[in-house]
């Protein structure tokens, strides 16, 4: 999955940012339908219609689309700021966490003179002691990632060792944040739906009776229902069909139908494993499997679904909703039950320490977090994502004036955290936004996508704000 570095967390420089806090609290809603730039210029609310998945389109050398700009800004109750809080949202990373526990080297400690002076100079929290209470909460979410962490290690491990025992070390497919897959009939059988690729591919090993096994696992894929409590990820259960599936729409059979319901599932499956089915050997075992393609337009498809659930958090934060369609389509491609190491759950790949926990007590002043059935919810994970976009914008990168360089600035961070984004710039948090204020959005995007110092980052931003191109484009157009 992924290997090398470990997630270092630096505390000094959250909790110095933290003492500075802001006791204005105001609310407002935009107007539906349009959204105003920078310059003037009136946008149309995006919708998920006609949308090019096409992944050859290249940055503009000009300066890009201009974002939203509400006409009457969303505020949030200001919070100790913790841009820190932003860890990796992505899939895409080359980051092996092994603890989120900070190390030596980054604790706040005295020199031995300071020690020397008295015992009331210690240590570096008796002398600021108000802010003993930021560092008890920041140690909080390091407590809950850590828990996460490994309650998520433990659960995929367990499906690993599974896997492996059936399939081979080297022939684990596992969920992930572009892919769903779901295993069967005791491990042996199982079904890929890659929603990067566009396809499904079912397999099984059975070798006493291949094709009813082949047979069972394909109705199972194509009718997998949606259920946020109950995905079975990690597990090998049979799944109940009743409720909308998760492939609804993106599916049509050898006569070109929509594969809705049971019994045309079972007779496209029948006609699947007469016709269609390839037998590989692999790792010294014969696997029969079968490979179905998605519909064209699967990612427009599954974004539809989601239309009026982006609307509502649209108008209720502020945000553009070609920016909220721009990041689930980066994020998960429209994958409801996307997962990521991090780890990270839903349509927008939401951290449950992190943004899910800030959105808690910054927007509905709950002193938790939210769950993986929650963010497995769509109107659940989709309020949370955008919410944090919010909170983004008017507490941690609030200070940068230009619009566009704040939304550049609001995409990078959504990714890799706003205190990566102003490290980009300059390692003194104050002056990097003095520095960002005086570039111009073009040159400020350059940098968030050369000099970012980390490399999923400097890709993130290139394809979020290409699909945001494409969804500004096809709302002008409708």
């Amino acid at each position: 999955m992924v290997k090398g570095l470990k997630l270092l967390v630096i505390l000094a420089g959250v909790l110095l940012l933290g003492a500075c806090q802001s006791t204005g609290k105001t609310s407002s809603h935009v107007s539906v339908g349009v959204v105003t730039g920078p310059g003037g210029q009136s946008f149309p609310q995006a919708r998920p219609r006609g949308l090019n998945t096409q992944e050859n389109e290249s940055v503009p050398q000009s300066e890009p689309a201009p974002p939203a700009a509400p006409p009457s800004p969303t505020r949030v109750q200001v919070m100790p700021a913790n841009p820190e809080q932003g860890v990796p949202l992505g899939d895409n990373t080359e980051v092996e966490i092994t603890s989120l526990q900070p190390t030596a080297a980054s604790d706040p400690v005295t020199t031995p003179a300071e020690a020397e002076e008295g015992p009331e100079e210690n240590t570096w929290l008796q002398r600021f002691p108000h802010l003993a209470e930021d560092m008890q909460d920041y140690q909080e979410v390091i407590n809950q990632l850590e828990s996460e962490l490994q309650h998520y290690r433990q659960q995929l491990n367990s499906l690993r060792q599974e896997v492996a025992s059936r399939w081979g070390s080297d022939e684990v497919a596992t969920s992930s944040a572009h892919q769903f897959v779901k295993y069967t009939d005791s491990y042996q059988s199982r079904g890929e739906m890659d929603f990067d690729q566009g396809r499904i591919l079912v397999e099984t090993l059975d070798q006493e009776n291949p094709r009813q096994h082949l047979k069972q696992a394909i109705v199972t894929t194509l009718l997998t229902p949606y259920d946020a409590e109950n995905p079975e990820i990690y597990s090998d259960r049979q799944i109940d069909y009743n409720g909308p599936a998760l492939l609804a729409g993106q599916i049509k059979d050898h006569e070109g139908v929509p594969v809705r319901w049971e019994w045309r599932a079972n007779r496209y499956a029948d006609y699947l494993v007469n016709n269609e089915v390839k037998v590989i050997n692999r790792g010294g075992q014969r696997v029969y499997q079968v490979e179905i393609p998605l519909v064209a337009n699967h990612n427009q498809v599954r974004g539809q679904q989601y239309e009026h659930l982006v609307r509502a958090a649209s108008e209720r934060y502020g945000i553009d909703e070609a920016l909220i369609y721009a990041l689930m389509e980066t994020e998960s491609h429209f994958n409801p039950y996307a997962t990521s190491h991090i780890p990270a759950y839903g349509l927008m790949q939401i951290v449950p320490a992190t943004a899910g926990r800030d959105v808690y007590q910054r927007l509905r002043q709950r002193n938790d977090q939210p769950n993986r059935s929650v963010l497995f919810n769509p109107a659940e994970n989709i309020d949370i994502g955008t919410g944090y976009l919010t909170i983004l914008r008017d507490v941690y990168l609030k200070d940068i004036r230009h619009p566009l360089s704040r939304e550049y600035a609001m995409i990078s961070a959504y990714n890799g955290g706003a205190g990566n984004v102003l490290r980009t710039f300059d390692s003194d948090r104050r002056e990097a936004v003095a520095v960002i204020n005086q570039l111009s959005p073009q040159q400020v995007y350059n940098r968030l996508h050369r000099n970012h110092p980390r490399a999923e980052a400097r890709g993130y931003i290139k394809k979020v704000t290409e699909a945001l191109g494409r969804y500004r484009s096809l709302a002008s157009a409708n």
